[in-house]
């Protein structure tokens, strides 16, 4: 199982002028910013080229996603708070913390997705392959969503214990076990 996203979202504990704050980043950092906003309430911005993209909102919450590994998010943190630092902004008191990861699983075989949502229950699971080309399953004893594909390809949402991730997945093979036997 690989993490392929992580996302992790915090608090500067104040409000933010957003048009202000790109314009600094813009002047501190050059032509590297990726600014995106979203009416006036969240921009979207990128410190570098294919990096992690920092939602940043009017209220002072942010969302840090698109990071690798748990280590890369928190360096991106870092690297946000250095920044907001170099620019004259006080995050000093700045809370952070991951939220969530991404998990891909690869089952080596193809799945009869039509048979597993009705042999994992259709109350747990949504199977409408003219809108989407996976049955998603959100299983009971785990928080987390599955993503399945008829490829056998899975990703895994919905948490940060990549334990837990495993879990579900050896739950979701038990399941195709007796789905095979049937």
């Amino acid at each position: 199982m690989e993490i392929v996203s992580t996302m992790g979202s915090g608090s500067l504990g104040r409000e933010m002028d957003l048009q202000t704050l790109v314009s600094e980043l813009e002047g501190h950092l050059g032509e590297i910013v990726d600014a995106n906003f979203h009416g006036t309430a969240m921009v979207t911005v990128r410190l570098e080229e294919n990096g992690p993209a920092y939602t940043i909102y009017r209220t002072g919450t942010f969302q840090i996603r698109g990071a690798e590994t748990e280590e890369l998010l928190t360096e991106s943190f870092r690297r946000f708070k250095e920044v907001l630092r170099e620019i004259g902004v006080d995050a000093s008191e700045t809370e952070f913390r991951q939220v969530t990861s991404v998990f891909m699983e690869d089952l080596g075989r193809e799945v009869n997705l039509e048979a597993l949502a009705i042999a994992l229950g259709l109350e747990h699971t949504e199977y409408e392959p003219e809108q989407f080309p996976g049955l998603i399953y959100r299983p009971t004893q785990y928080e987390v969503t599955l993503l399945i594909f008829a490829s056998g390809k899975i990703i895994i949402g919905g948490t940060t214990d990549r334990q837990h991730a495993k879990s579900a997945i050896q739950h979701l093979q038990e399941e195709l076990s007796f789905l095979d036997t049937a």
